[in-house]
């Protein structure tokens, strides 16, 4: 019966590799696709090995850590490590029990029934799994040898007094509290059935020993992926539709192509009808230029000098042009012979800075009318030389 039930989880464990394969998009959010991952294991509790003693004689601690590979939704293999310490008892002259020691290693196949009967989802909170596996055990610092002088020899027939490695077929249940994506509580139930040497005494069947264990399992790495989901689309020959549109954009395009060039002959039109004007207004207010001086004085001022800075230089943009230049002197100041003098050494300062600033003598007519011609209403502004174009 047990060979039967045995062989019936086995063709579980293989079945659910390829049932569980088609089952890899999550059945709360199709958005969401199985990922193989590894995932580590820490559990401690308590374990129980079968004996003649109270039940509660014979327990003692238990731990294990598993490495897992979770291949499909459903299916999984776990390399685990587990043991720590196993009891028996004499149940001869009033000998209490020993204890030894064991370490277990095992490779298990893990079946996740709520994926496989119940489809994938990547966030079930609750997941009952069952699994079946086997290994090794290594058994050391055995109590027994302490009890044996005191009992009948045939009582540990099997008595191993130094270490034991026995074969381990193991199998359990458990349960998977989903806190996160990464981190889960762990409750499992396991059996090892290991040799009938396990306990030093020999049973004509093999030893059991069974743990109750709760932990942490904490998956490393994400357990599942997001995939876009991609709408169908109608596929229309709409050709003719885009050589129209096309056409149009040529069209549009070389309208406004068209409407900017305009623009800017527009734009460069009017700038350079700008500059012409401007031009226009500066030739016209150079063809007299007034510098006035001081009273009795040939010296020129700052101000008049910036004004005729500007001059000089457009003089050098119009080459062409030459000009005549007049010094007067205000006829109610000074003797006539003095203010003709103060309006000839006026004329010179200013033919004088022309020349400094590069203007050619040639192009400079030079002359002197003192005080004999007033050129202006207002006295103060005939101390002047006027510069004329010729």
């Amino acid at each position: 019966m047990k060979q039967k039930n045995i062989s019936l989880l086995v063709i579980l464990l293989l079945l659910s590799t390829g049932v569980a394969q088609a089952q890899r998009i999550s059945k709360s959010d199709e958005s969401v696709q199985f990922r193989p991952h590894w995932n580590i294991q820490i559990m401690g509790g308590a374990g129980y090995t079968i004996g003649e003693a109270n039940f509660g004689e014979l327990f003692s601690p238990a731990a294990t850590l598993n490495l897992g590979w979770q291949i499909t939704p459903a299916f999984g293999l776990r390399l685990g490590g587990s043991g720590w310490q196993g009891k028996g008892h004499s149940l001869g002259n009033g000998i209490e029990g020993y204890s030894f020691n064991y370490v277990q290693a095992s490779l298990d196949a893990v079946l996740d029934l709520g994926n496989l009967f119940a489809g994938y989802k990547h966030n079930r909170v609750v997941t009952p799994y069952i699994f079946l596996g086997g290994g090794a055990a290594f058994c050391f610092n055995n109590g027994a040898n302490n009890v044996k002088s005191v009992v009948p020899a045939e009582y540990f027939e099997y008595l191993w007094p130094k270490n034991l490695v026995s074969p381990v077929g193991r199998g359990g249940v458990g349960l998977n509290f989903r806190l996160s994506d990464i981190v889960s509580i762990v409750v499992e139930a396991n059996a090892n059935v290991l040799s009938d040497r396990f306990n030093s005494k020999k049973a004509g069947n093999p030893d059991f020993q069974f743990n109750a264990l709760a932990g942490l399992k904490i998956n490393l790495g994400k357990p599942y992926t997001r995939k876009v989901v991609q709408q169908p689309v109608e596929v229309v020959d709409n050709s003719a539709a885009e050589r129209e549109a096309a056409r149009l954009a040529a069209e549009r395009a070389a309208a406004e192509k068209a409407a900017a060039e305009k623009a800017a002959a527009e734009e460069a039109a009017r700038a350079a009808a700008a500059a012409a004007a401007a031009k226009a207004a500066r030739d016209a207010s150079m063809q007299q230029v007034n510098t006035f001086f001081q009273l009795d004085s040939y010296e020129i001022t700052a101000e008049e000098v910036a004004k005729l800075n500007d001059y000089v230089q457009w003089l050098k943009e119009n080459p062409a042009v030459n000009i005549a230049i007049t010094g007067y002197a205000d006829a109610q100041t000074g003797r006539h012979p003095y203010n003709l003098r103060l309006s000839k050494n006026r004329v010179n300062a200013v033919k004088d800075f022309l020349t400094a600033a590069g203007i050619a003598p040639e192009r400079i007519l030079s002359d002197y009318k003192g005080d004999t011609m007033q050129p202006f209403q207002v006295n103060e502004q005939n101390r002047v030389v006027v510069s004329l174009v010729k």
